[in-house]
């Protein structure tokens, strides 16, 4: 029975092109996270391919290990070196080019440089590691909590009145707690990994609500529904059959998708540097976590947030009995928060926002964002919690998925 839901989902012209459509969403965010990546050469002319990604690893591999006040002037010194030649301060954009090529062994370091050296922990100058000495080196990782900390209760800023007294004091402990120095290695791989799955991500919900839709509808849509009942598969086991037909198709749709862009990526672009922390690429981000957790995490919350959105699409579809109504949740649920207004993203309002289930689409993303819940006198990041809500209410809709089919079958 289960065979023949999903006969009836993918069997459709429908259903053929929306698998297509997902494979070439996979190939092309394939393209745009490995394959572009480019190696600026002696001669300031980009390359791309196999060996330009090998000799950008070799640059930086140059400069891994720790990230130990010793090797930070040495980046500093190297980035002094660069900026006082004549290629780097010529008008010619190629001659810059030439100058940019030489930095990007350290352009991962550098542009750490550039936040821990901020004017505030909200601004960001791309030049300003250029203004930088190597006795400065020393401040690199005071100056991460410095930053915060002035941030936080600077009463100018919103920073001071979003969080509460408990949530400042987490977040600088998280901030306090992060352990240093740091090792540094290559990380691009997992860098741009990160950064499409959310792209991965959102457009297999879209595709899967469109799947979804049907389930539930097809047979009143298709005034078969008399004749669907009055079988004995279809008395007993079709609402069953439906609801693990769904459950088998997000699984086995989402986790192909992101597992095939996550091996070609970093198959082309290397595993290195899993163990690496976050903040090398997330510097402001408060879960002191390695990238190779942080990508179990955003594969976790994508697969919740994904089963969780359809298998509400599928509760809808059987509730009204029309999947044009059902397959617009999708929509609603990705893009209707980033159309609320600035002035209504308020202290309690943006909890709320915080607990939205688009943010497990791009934890990616959600892990940057301050969002702390308190419970009771306890401090959490939004982020477990929404792990926690999404998967019980995910098992929640299978039961109200069955209760509401059976009801219209019987009616």
């Amino acid at each position: 029975m289960v065979r023949y839901e999903l006969k009836k989902i993918l069997g459709t012209a429908g259903g053929k092109v929306a698998l297509v459509l997902m494979a070439a969403v996979v190939m092309v965010t394939f393209w745009l996270a490995g394959p572009c990546v480019k190696w600026i050469n002696e001669q300031g002319d980009p390359e791309t391919g196999p060996a330009a990604i090998a000799k950008l690893r070799s640059a930086k591999k140059e400069w891994a290990g720790p990230l130990d006040e010793e090797k930070l002037q040495a980046v500093i010194r190297e980035n002094q070196r660069i900026t006082a030649t004549s290629e780097a301060q010529s008008k010619d954009y190629h001659q810059n080019d030439i100058a940019y090529g030489w930095k990007q062994g350290i352009s991962d370091i550098r542009l750490l440089l550039n936040s821990a050296f901020a004017d505030g922990f909200r601004s960001y100058d791309y030049y300003k590691a250029d203004q930088l000495v190597p006795e400065q080196a020393k401040d690199f990782y005071s100056n991460r909590v410095r930053l915060l900390k002035d941030w936080l209760y600077d009463t100018t800023d919103d920073g001071y009145y979003r969080l509460n007294d408990a949530e400042k004091e987490y977040l600088i402990a998280q901030y306090e707690n992060w352990e240093t120095p740091i090792t540094y290695d290559y990380t691009t791989g997992w860098e741009k990994t990160l950064t499409y799955t959310t792209t991965i991500t959102m457009l297999c919900v879209l595709i899967l609500g469109y799947l979804m839709a049907g389930i539930f509808s097809n047979e009143f849509k298709w005034h078969s529904d008399s004749i669907f009942f009055s079988t004995p598969y279809g008395r007993n086991q079709a609402v069953w059959a439906k609801i693990q037909a769904g459950f088998l198709l997000v699984t086995v749709v989402y986790w192909s998708s992101i597992l095939t862009f996550s091996l070609l990526t970093l198959s082309y672009l290397g595993f290195d540097g899993w163990n690496c922390p976050i903040q090398i690429f997330r510097w402001k981000c408060f879960y002191n976590i390695t990238c190779g957790q942080y990508y179990l995490l955003v594969l976790v919350g994508g697969y919740v947030g994904t089963l969780f959105i359809s298998f509400l699409v599928m509760w809808i579809s059987a509730k009204t009995r029309s999947s044009l109504f059902a397959v617009t949740i999708p929509y609603v649920i990705i893009f209707l928060p980033s159309f609320v207004p600035e002035n209504l993203n308020t202290k309690y309002f943006g909890k709320l926002l915080s607990l939205l289930p688009d943010r497990l689409l791009d934890v990616g993303m959600s892990a940057s964002y301050f969002d702390l819940l308190s419970i009771g006198k306890k401090v959490v990041g939004a982020l477990p919690v929404c792990l926690l809500l999404y998967c019980i209410l995910s098992l929640i809709l299978v039961p109200a998925m069955y209760r509401t089919y059976r009801h219209k079958q019987i009616t």
